[in-house]
């Protein structure tokens, strides 16, 4: 009886745990991000940055949000942090979101 307990209490935490982490800001899409990834590199520079192996231009006119500012710093994108995008066409980033380590996609590709 107390293994079953102990079971049932152990995945409400861990299901109230994903859930706390889905409550974003209202500027944060409320049906999820367009796209998803970690960041593998930066080249301000060049202005393009690498997620999940693929090269994307950044815009001029890029906006980065994360939960505590609708309006924050590119320097917050950098190397292993996980983040949602927007693209304009098929590859220029012009809309990040800082996404918590544990944010799982509600979407498969």
């Amino acid at each position: 009886m107390k293994k079953t307990l102990l079971l049932i209490l152990t995945i409400a935490f861990a299901m109230a745990g994903t859930a706390l982490a889905a409550n974003f800001p209202a500027y944060y899409p409320a049906k999820g991000f367009p796209n998803t990834g970690r960041v593998d590199a930066v080249y301000a520079e060049e202005k393009r940055v690498v997620i999940g192996d693929i090269s994307y231009p950044i815009s001029d006119s890029v906006v980065v949000r994360s939960p505590t500012s609708r309006n924050d710093s590119l320097a917050r994108i950098r190397k292993g942090v996980k983040v949602g995008f927007r693209t304009k066409g098929e590859s220029t980033i012009v809309e990040f979101w800082l996404l918590p380590s544990n944010y799982k996609s509600r979407t498969r590709r």
